[in-house]
């Protein structure tokens, strides 16, 4: 399969996904010293620095996609400070709530698969309205609320995962079933 890692950071999800077989053929992450943690952990892998600029042309000119060689799954942990009990809980009013970018670039895009993750304050705040958005894209969608403690790790870091398929090769028309 082939993974565009969207809100890299060190590449984490990319790390997990690689393990298990998988090709990372982007990233994008905004910050420079991300960056530079993926360009050592993954040489000559592109990385995009910003979403609201990646686009799937812009992914077709830098050879990471084309019609012979799609991206079967998008991942990314898009930003939880709108929705994390740290913060205001300002949800879609925060400039920092980029599920619409990550959506934008879906439908681009269109997957296979879809793998996001976020702080279970997305729950109350905007779960619906994630989940709603991928199924008018016609993608069923799961959630799972699995802390980091049920892997064993030594804290609780309660996360809400969304996996969500296409049915097929994720070319399918919006709200074609």
């Amino acid at each position: 399969m082939r993974v565009l890692d969207l809100f890299s950071g060190i590449g984490g999800f990319s790390l997990g996904l690689q393990r298990a077989g998988m090709q990372m053929v982007a990233f994008c992450e905004i910050d420079p010293f991300c960056r530079r943690v993926l360009e050592k952990r993954f040489p000559g892998v592109p990385i995009f620095d910003d979403i609201r600029t990646l686009t799937k042309r812009s992914l077709q000119e830098a050879g990471v996609t084309s019609d012979a060689e799609p991206i079967d799954l998008i991942c990314g942990g898009f930003p939880c400070q709108p929705f994390s009990v740290a913060g205001n809980q300002r949800g879609d009013q925060d400039d920092r709530y980029l599920w619409p970018e990550m959506l934008r670039v879906i439908s681009e895009v269109r997957p296979t698969w879809i793998i996001g993750e976020n702080v279970p304050g997305i729950i109350n705040m905007a779960l619906d309205n994630v989940l709603s958005d991928l199924e008018n894209l016609s993608y069923a969608c799961q959630t799972f609320n699995i802390p980091a403690c049920a892997v064993d790790a030594p804290h609780q870091r309660k996360r809400v995962w969304i996996v969500a398929h296409a049915g097929g090769d994720g070319l399918r028309e919006p709200g074609v079933c």
